[in-house]
């Protein structure tokens, strides 16, 4: 049992490691500035155009992340590779998630039609008692949803910062929908990349790339 446990211990603090290069939350911080894209409606009308542009910008942020992986961390800390015991969790988290991005699926055709369709949104705003109550249910739960994602994924990759930056994601999706303002979500996406930032820069200074003949990069 003791070397069961050791073994655990052992993985978690190998997965812990790979997040030290800042990568995730910069990852993170971009795929907010992209959310606050997709929900923002302009007072001229949705536009298709908020969904292909949120498509791309979460498209080019997980390319640089793929290549921020492959070109700065395994470098300096080569390929990590994982046992059946990391596998089943990993296939635990992919049920749940699915679960949950069921439910958010749901939860964007729910607010699409609330928002986008003035003959159902009054029917919900009446439902409701007024537009701001439905704005309110609506923010809450889509906040609900991404925040509880991002717990989830946390716990599943043991990436502890994101159970902090799952609030901020939370708080972000809460005042886009309900307030309106890309800038809120923008902003909170910069609280989340700085800090990635920072550990990017330690990342590559405590981590040097040593070539041969003993010089670094």
């Amino acid at each position: 049992m003791n070397s069961l446990l050791n073994l655990k211990e052992i993985e978690k603090r190998a997965i812990q490691s790979t997040y030290q290069d800042g990568l995730m939350d910069i990852q993170y911080g971009l795929i907010v500035a992209c959310m606050a894209i997709f929900i923002y409606r302009p007072e001229s009308g949705y536009s298709p155009l908020n969904i292909i542009l949120a498509i791309v910008g979460i498209v080019l942020t997980n390319l640089l992340f793929m290549v921020g992986k492959r070109m700065i961390t395994l470098p300096r800390m080569g390929m990590v590779k994982f046992g059946e015991m990391r596998h089943k969790k990993n296939r635990r988290m992919a049920i749940v998630l699915g679960v949950f991005i069921l439910a958010q699926v749901v939860l964007v055709i729910f607010t699409s039609l609330g928002l986008f369709n003035s003959q159902i949104g009054s029917w919900i705003d009446k439902v409701l008692g007024n537009h701001s109550g439905s704005l309110l249910v609506v923010s809450a739960i889509g906040s609900l949803m991404v925040g509880v994602s991002i717990i989830v994924m946390s716990y599943f990759t043991d990436f502890d910062r994101g159970f902090y930056i799952s609030i901020l994601m939370a708080l972000a999706v809460f005042l886009m929908i309900f307030l309106n303002r890309p800038l809120w979500p923008i902003l909170i996406g910069l609280v989340i990349i700085i800090p990635g930032v920072v550990l990017l820069v330690r990342f590559l200074k405590r981590y040097p790339i040593i070539k041969e003949g003993g010089e670094h990069d």
